[in-house]
């Protein structure tokens, strides 16, 4: 019996170092892969908090838009229209003095809508005029115009109903009787497009000048107080209270790229990399990795 104990013991104990073995080495892995983990997060460190390039200092926010390239911008309030040359660190305003709650920029070309307001500028916003307009009301409430067309207009109205103009917005007439806001040009094929939002459904899109509206998706924050895209279409920016939120397939799926309240305008550069947004509180913020990181100037 004391034979057929040592050899039992001697059995296990060869069993046991290759066990033992194996456990040290698993344990060695995972505590190599710990080190090298933390190394890389040492080594990586995450994005910093947003910071803002400039605080504008309005009564309100409107609109905000890229005009010549990424350094030029515009930002419409309610008492007229503020620009930049340098990325957003300054701002000067326009000689406009209406309120600018939509716009479109073209290079010397600027159009402003708002509450009884309706004018254009040819000289990049040295001086103003008023646009002849036929509509029934001229509280415009939101305001797009072509790309591939620049004669061709929008306008959503305050009592209701998409309004097209083909004229440059002498002549209008009504193309949709519901509530579509945020009117954002796009093209389709080479041809003037148009986003909206619906205000019982979600983000819809129009490709037939206005006239119907068949629906791209719900929108993730709610309520949705600002609208951007790409001229393609592909990339799409929704704020509201929970901040800023991006798509890269039109629509149909949204990432939070921005956290810092209530976003009331936003813009983006055509290639989608160049990002602006104003806050209710006026901070301006800028991202030039398309979301990823908004540092400070």
């Amino acid at each position: 019996m004391t034979h057929c104990a040592d050899r039992g013991r001697r059995q296990l104990a060869g069993r046991e170092l290759p066990r033992r073995l194996k456990l040290l080495l698993v344990t060695g892995l995972v505590f190599t892969g710990t080190l090298i983990a933390g190394a890389a997060l040492l080594g990586s460190p995450a994005p910093a908090d947003p910071l803002p390039w400039a605080r504008l200092n309005t009564q309100d926010v409107h609109t905000l838009s890229f005009a010549d390239s990424a350094n030029d911008l515009l930002f419409g309030h309610h008492d007229g229209v503020l620009k930049s040359v340098d990325g957003g660190r300054t701002w000067q305003p326009l000689a406009a003095r209406a309120d600018a709650m939509s716009m479109a920029a073209d290079g010397l070309s600027i159009v402003i809508a708002g509450h009884y307001v309706f004018q254009e500028s040819t000289d990049g916003g040295r001086s103003w005029s008023e646009i002849p307009a036929d509509l029934p009301d001229l509280d415009i409430h939101a305001f797009a115009r072509g790309i591939a067309d620049p004669a061709r207009m929008w306008a959503y109205l305050a009592e209701g109903g998409v309004y097209e103009s083909t004229d440059g917005g002498r002549r209008w007439r009504k193309v949709h009787d519901e509530h579509i806001l945020h009117l954002t040009a796009v093209l389709a094929d080479g041809q003037d497009a148009l986003l909206g939002l619906h205000p019982f459904s979600g983000l819809v899109r129009s490709d037939d000048g206005g006239r119907s509206w068949p629906l791209l998706s719900e929108p993730p924050l709610a309520p949705v107080t600002a609208l951007a895209s790409t001229p393609s279409g592909d990339v799409v920016l929704l704020g509201g209270p929970r901040g800023l939120f991006r798509s890269d397939d039109g629509g149909s799926s949204w990432q939070q790229i921005l956290d810092r309240g209530t976003v009331l305008a936003v813009a983006v550069t055509a290639d989608g990399q160049t990002l602006a947004a104003v806050t209710s509180d006026t901070a301006f913020y800028r991202s030039d990795d398309g979301g990823m990181s908004w540092p400070g100037p």
